[in-house]
């Protein structure tokens, strides 16, 4: 198996960092293996497939969720943003996963064709956790911080 090098990697925002890929090159991930690899059990997974170049993915903030996201295949862009920094970064199915922390609005765009993005999710669907309006989300972020709650890290 080849072993990834996650210190090659650019520096993430508060609330994001880096993990180890999972693809047939790197022997992929066992179920029973997930809390160990990405520091959560995984009651939800899901696909994000046959998405055109011109289309997107997310533009919303989970409340409580972390998701470990993964190109399978091909690739896209992402741009992560905290309420108080915006950083764009890309996925690659040879490259490492992203665990996305709970308060970052996150957008993904310009997808390879073809590609596969696999996302595992901290918590289950619940429609209430979203955040899926910007201006409420910065309140939000904004309330947080006068609050002194502390940021979850991933």
């Amino acid at each position: 198996m080849v072993q990834f090098d996650l210190r090659n990697c650019p520096p993430l925002m508060s609330g994001c960092q880096w993990i180890e890929p999972i693809s047939a090159d790197y022997g992929g991930i066992d179920p029973w293996q997930v809390r160990e690899r990405v520091g959560f059990d995984a009651p939800r997974l899901f696909w994000l497939t046959e998405i055109g170049q011109d289309q997107w993915r997310g533009r919303h903030a989970h409340r409580e969720s972390k998701l470990a996201t993964y190109a399978l295949a091909g690739g896209c862009g992402l741009t992560l943003d905290n309420g108080r920094d915006k950083q764009v970064v890309r996925l690659s199915a040879k490259g490492p996963g992203l665990l996305v922390g709970r308060m970052i609005w996150h957008d993904l765009y310009e997808f390879v064709p073809g590609s596969v993005v696999l996302v595992i999710a901290s918590t289950r669907y619940d429609e209430a956790e979203y955040i899926r309006n910007y201006d409420v989300f910065l309140n939000e972020v904004a309330k947080e911080a006068t609050a002194g709650a502390p940021r979850t890290p991933c």
